[in-house]
């Protein structure tokens, strides 16, 4: 008895119009295009974004370049699926990326490949022509803008180009003309950010990734050269292993203000902390707590652990078509959570102590200059009039001092304590002092009028530079403090 079916085809302008609502934005659909020159074995990637008369979007790189049956197949909607076997260092998952990727922003997707020894071949999806013919056509001709890239690509040994025309769904194009600029810079600065971010690893391994004219440096979401890196595991899912290496990054008492900054990454410290998941070396999810029932907490920032996956656990891990979520095997949950415990229980006391470089551990404060006092049934800070320098303003003998006492009962009765409870905590916290030479010098200045008051007043020399010395801040630079002054 034969079987009975009816062949369905979806209507291939509506198809696409859907799968361009997929979510990307500029930088991850950029991310899903340079995998692809990565997978290509690419060495160099540019990378360049047009806003002018007829704006449009390139990625050119100088990888192994396609034949025509390798291009078609790229070209194809699921060409090369999930279900099939991929090299270990393909970045690829669904046969979906180059497409859904390039339509997310534009039209009309160009690409311009050729391998070596060959000539260049041009495929083209065109979608205002698929909606006109209702056919799946592939067009084969070239835009004023991207015969630019035809010339490229036929001057290397061998490359791929995709170019991204029409664009319609580039937000920095959604403005008035007189704030383009503005946008556009908001806009290649976020896609730095990404990029620097997802493929770190490929950066600092030599592959040059550039956007326009500038080359991207890596982003060390661990900041390995300041931070505490604790005995890694590995974990069985079947046969294969995955790495976990877990980090305590340093309380930002040890970093100066840039460090600081650019350890926090694109989100921020709170959305960056938790699992680092990287497949086949490339970030798929910057801060994560997976499917663990764990939430991201202030004093948990300074945890990020690295997960490594292959490209073999596609499935296990729930990778959606982004690349950009995966979700935890239900066999793996508590090892995780176990290793989540211990490096959150770890990097909230960092947290809560503050590190070396803020009071050396040779000598700790003597004096500060604020001070804690019980005041009905609360807690107030004041100014510490015993500290050396503080003491040394008021009781100079002078008419000032009055009104610099008055001048200090001000401050203390308007800190902002309201204000400074809703800052992020790194400004309630305090930031040590940076180590300049500026800084240095004024410090110097202070020291040295509190030395001539302690000494008039029967301080021995030495005995009144060790005091001062000793107070908050000045402990935290002694040496630096020595050195400026014996140069004097």
């Amino acid at each position: 008895m034969s079987k009975q079916f009816e062949e369905i085809l979806p209507d291939p302008g509506s198809l696409i119009e859907s799968l361009r609502g997929f979510g990307y934005t500029l930088p991850t659909a950029l991310a899903d295009l340079v995998d692809n020159s990565l997978a290509a074995g690419a060495k160099k990637i540019s990378i360049e974004v047009d806003s002018g008369n007829k704006p449009y979007i390139a990625v050119c790189d100088n990888g192994s370049g396609m034949d025509l049956n390798h291009l078609l197949e790229a070209m194809k909607f699921g060409g090369f699926g999930p279900t099939q076997a991929r090299k270990l260092n393909d970045l690829g998952r669904f046969g979906l990326g180059l497409k859904t990727a390039s339509l997310s922003q534009g039209q009309v997707v160009t690409v311009i490949t050729r391998v070596k020894g060959g000539k260049s071949i041009v495929r083209k999806w065109d979608l205002p022509h698929i909606r006109k013919t209702g056919r799946w056509s592939l067009l084969q001709d070239l835009s004023p803008e991207s015969k630019q890239f035809q010339k490229i690509i036929e001057t290397q040994d061998s490359g791929t180009a995709v170019v991204i025309e029409q664009l319609d769904r580039t937000s920095f194009l959604q403005v008035a003309p007189t704030d383009l600029d503005e946008h556009v810079g908001h806009v290649l600065d976020a896609v730095r950010e990404h990029l620097a971010m997802v493929f770190h690893r490929f950066i600092e391994a030599g592959i040059e990734l550039r956007l326009g004219q500038s080359r991207l440096q890596a982003w060390d979401p661990f900041l390995r050269s300041k931070s505490t890196q604790l005995p890694p595991e590995k974990l069985h899912c079947g046969a294969i292993k995955i790495s976990v290496t877990p980090f305590i990054l340093p309380h930002h008492s040890k970093l100066t203000d840039d460090e600081h900054r650019l350890a926090s990454g694109p989100q921020g410290w709170n959305a960056h902390q938790g699992f680092y998941v990287y497949r086949c070396d490339r970030l798929i999810v910057p801060g994560t707590w997976l499917n663990l029932s764990l939430r991201k907490e202030e004093h948990f920032k300074l945890a990020r652990i690295a997960l490594d996956l292959p490209n073999t656990l596609d499935g296990d891990w729930q990778l959606n078509v982004m690349k950009s979520h995966v979700a935890a095997p239900a066999f793996l949950r508590d090892a995780l959570k176990r290793i989540s415990g211990d490096v959150r229980r770890q990097a909230a006391q960092v947290y809560r102590h503050r590190g070396e470089r803020e009071l050396p551990q040779i000598q700790a404060a003597e004096r500060f200059v604020w001070k804690r006092q019980n005041a009905r049934g609360g807690v107030r800070y004041c100014v510490d009039r015993s500290h050396p320098v503080i003491r040394s303003l008021l009781h100079t003998g002078c008419d000032h001092e009055e009104l610099l006492e008055t001048v200090l009962k001000l401050v203390e009765s308007t800190v902002p304590i309201a204000s400074m409870l809703q800052e992020p905590a790194k400004t309630l916290d305090g930031m040590a002092e940076s180590e300049s030479s500026e800084t240095i010098s004024a410090y110097a200045d202070l020291i040295a009028h509190a030395e001539v008051f302690m000494i008039q007043t029967g301080t021995a020399p030495k005995t009144a530079r060790e005091k001062i010395l000793s107070a908050e801040p000045f402990v935290r630079y002694r040496e630096a403090i020595l050195r400026h002054l014996s140069s004097e």
